[in-house]
């Protein structure tokens, strides 16, 4: 037990009280909207946490919380989140929800990746990810352009978006990348130049943007051509023939969406007609394509066809002109290994692949993944 004192108080600072488990007496301070409960040994954040509906700030950092649970994401009047040196892996797709949010705290944490829905952040101003084995810089946070402040210190990105950083993040005031390195043979050669310089390296990134050639913007006029041809209610399915029999159940499904007021455009492979040049067909259907679903299984992961026709225009599209990518899961593979496909949210549990399911839950996946379909049809 910890003594609290009035229900009605709006701050309450415990860090540094050796706490092991979260006190769960605060649940019932419907008033607060300050916790900092900071500098402890608490591994597990309760999910009565989202009773604390007026909370504005929380302080979690310094703990040895490993999961960052979604019921967090329902405290929509939350402003300052602050995670920093936790052992979190991944963050749920329910951070949409946190449309408040100006700071986010993730520094010195497991994360690899980020949720497609990490875009959706549209109040957040300072973000830090220092410190997590992140290989590609994350691409989600391009789309976050309120973003003022950037934290990328310590990390080793193999890739890394200089050119697309000022043209995309046009609020940003200043980048922070310094940092140790200890693997530099895969290291981005600019990441690598901005990891020397202490404090706000923008500037130095403006100036290397300079000495590009210019023909990086006849690249930009290109995707701007590209972002006028997506439409959202095109839908491309990329699959590998080992796996046409989840394809027609997938193709079953969204049918019943026509029969609710749903207007789309289904395109797969299945649609080419003798005669016609297939190659040219597919890369039509891919240009127009607002959502793409992917049938995923290690014959889809191994195929040559789907790596170098399909997949590098459809990572293109969601990268720049916001084509929505779900991948499904239908057999047991490397999804979670993979640095390109990795970073998009399943519709499913990638542990969890439909071919070890039930019928029954099996069943519920395809409906689930309708349901998703449905959702970005009716944005």
């Amino acid at each position: 037990m910890i003594e609290i004192g009035s229900k009605n108080i709006s701050k309450l600072d415990l860090s540094n009280s050796n706490l092991t488990e979260f006190p769960m007496e605060i649940l019932n301070l419907k008033n607060l909207r300050k916790l900092k409960i900071n500098n402890n040994k608490i591994s597990i954040i309760p999910r009565e946490i989202e009773k604390l509906k007026n909370l504005e700030l929380l302080d979690l950092s310094n703990n040895n919380i490993t999961n960052f649970y979604s019921k967090i994401c329902s405290l929509k009047k939350l402003k300052v989140l602050n995670l920093n040196n936790n052992k979190i892996k991944t963050i749920p797709k329910q951070i949409a929800n946190l449309k408040s949010l100006k700071t986010l705290q993730l520094a010195n944490n497991k994360l690899s990746t980020l949720p497609e829905q990490f875009t959706l952040l549209e109040s957040l101003q300072k973000l830090n990810i220092s410190k997590n084995p992140f290989l590609e810089f994350p691409i989600q946070i391009l789309k976050i352009h309120s973003l003022k402040n950037l934290w990328l210190n310590n990390l080793e990105l193999e890739s890394f978006p200089l050119l697309k950083i000022p043209s995309h993040l046009t609020n940003l005031i200043s980048l922070y990348c310094y940092g140790k390195i200890i693997n530099k043979n895969n290291l981005d050669k600019d990441f690598t130049r901005l990891t020397k310089i202490k404090g706000n390296c923008l500037p130095e990134l403006l100036l290397i943007n300079k000495s590009y050639n210019i023909s990086n913007i006849k690249t930009k006029v290109t995707n701007k051509t590209s972002l006028n041809q997506v439409k959202k209610n095109k839908i491309f399915i990329s699959y590998s023939h080992s796996d046409i029999e989840w394809l027609r159940k997938i193709q079953t499904n969204l049918k019943v969406l026509k029969f609710n007021n749903h207007d789309f455009d289904l395109w797969d492979d299945t649609k080419i007609k003798t005669g016609d040049k297939w190659k040219i067909e597919i890369e039509k259907a891919l240009n127009v394509a607002g959502i793409a679903i992917l049938i995923v299984s290690t014959d889809f992961l191994a195929s040559d066809f789907v790596r170098s026709n399909e997949l590098p225009l459809i990572l293109k599209n969601a990268e720049e002109n916001g084509t929505k990518i779900l991948p499904l899961i239908v057999r047991p593979c490397r999804f979670t290994k993979d640095k390109h496909l990795s970073i998009f949210q399943s519709v499913n549990d990638p542990n969890k692949a439909l071919s070890t399911l039930s019928e029954s839950d099996k069943e519920i996946q395809l409906l689930n993944l309708t349901e998703d379909v449905s959702n970005i049809l009716l944005e």
